[in-house]
């Protein structure tokens, strides 16, 4: 299920029961915070990937599996 907002959550004053509301700024923040950490829960985990980013692997003889990095830089 997308979460989809379909409606503004500040106060709209125009009216005359509005006049003297204000913003409910500790809810606003609460919601901003749960779809952040909802898009975070969401997102792959790639830690593992990342610590072997600019790795080579190379099978040896037997059982010997080597890895070295990569230093070449690219000029740009």
């Amino acid at each position: 299920m997308i979460p989809k907002l379909s409606q503004t959550y500040n106060v709209d004053a125009r009216y005359k029961a509005g006049r003297n509301s204000i913003d409910n700024t500790v809810a606003t923040g609460f919601l901003k915070g749960y779809l952040g950490a909802l898009r975070a829960a969401k997102r792959p985990n790639q830690a593992g990937e990342l610590s072997q980013e600019d790795r080579f692997v190379v099978n040896g003889p037997g059982d010997g599996t080597y890895s070295f990095k990569n230093d070449f830089k690219a000029k740009q």
